[in-house]
């Protein structure tokens, strides 16, 4: 059964919601079906791509097996929730803003000119999906003594430790939650952020973020050519074949038979390296 939010988006039943938002809370899970494209050759904007949008319910999280896209940011918070009630409202408003965001829709209007506009406007007054994905993960610190859920902690879960020539900055590391938004143009990240943060403001703050992105070729060649990275090398060639279900069963999801906690069925685990690019060096060498 299936109705729809005060945004017009489909929604499950409370049942399947409250297993959606279970699902929310591990890191990386994400949808696995992809919305219809239209083809477009390599390296071109197809023609509606602002229309372009992923579906947001499913078995896994989209943003994973995802065709990448273009512009990305990640967004680690810290949560402000005191007790466990606030910590299923956030992740309630969450869901309902993810829901929202990744079909697209039209702007809230601000009923008195004198008050701050309810959207930010960066997009106008329709909100267009822009293939635009937001992955939710949960940091090691969510499982403390706060809200009781160390006995749901995913068997691997850890917090990040040094590498060999690693140069850690504790400012960019952990974090209770990190999102990693995608989308087609920057525009559409930024908005979805910013819509985010002023829908929680006593739930989240911002402890670090990083933005990224690979060339508008690169994002329309995948499936065609190997991309390139900022340094000239193709990069990728190695990756495992996203389209083969029993390799992703395998290699990136969680499944029944790993004796994982039964919230994370279906979820993944998510590893943020940061890795310094010195162009500059690198083209005067």
């Amino acid at each position: 059964m299936q109705y729809k939010d005060e945004n017009g988006v489909n929604e499950p039943s409370r049942r399947r919601l409250l297993k959606v938002i279970g699902a929310l809370a591990l890191a990386g899970s994400c949808p696995v079906a992809h919305a219809q494209k239209t083809q477009s050759a390599p390296g071109t904007l197809s023609p509606d791509a602002r229309n372009e949008k992923q579906p947001f319910y499913g078995e896994h999280q989209a943003g994973i097996l995802t065709p990448q896209q273009a512009a990305m940011m990640l967004v680690a918070f810290d949560v402000l929730a005191s007790d466990k009630a606030d910590l299923e409202r956030l992740f309630r408003l969450l869901t309902q803003r993810f829901a929202f965001l990744t079909q697209g829709g039209a702007a809230p209007e601000t009923p008195n000119p004198r008050l701050p506009p309810l959207d930010s406007g960066i997009l106008g007054g329709y909100i267009a999906p822009d293939n635009l994905t937001i992955t939710l993960s949960v940091g090691h610190s969510l499982f403390d003594e706060r809200f009781g859920l160390a006995p749901q902690m995913p068997k691997k879960l850890q917090k990040m430790t040094r590498f060999p020539n690693d140069s850690l900055d504790a400012a960019l590391c952990h974090g209770d939650v990190l999102l990693q938004i995608c989308a087609n143009t920057q525009d559409t990240v930024i908005h979805a952020l910013r819509d985010i943060i002023k829908h929680t403001p006593d739930l989240l703050s911002v402890r670090w973020k990083r933005e990224g992105f690979i060339s508008d070729h690169a994002a329309r060649s995948k499936g065609k050519e190997t991309p390139i990275n900022l340094l000239g090398f193709k990069d990728g060639t190695a990756n495992p074949d996203s389209q083969n279900d029993k390799l992703m069963q395998k290699v990136v999801w969680v499944t029944a038979d790993q004796q994982e906690p039964a919230w994370t069925i279906g979820g993944s685990y998510q590893a943020v390296r940061l890795i310094q690019f010195r162009v500059e060096f690198w083209d005067r060498t």
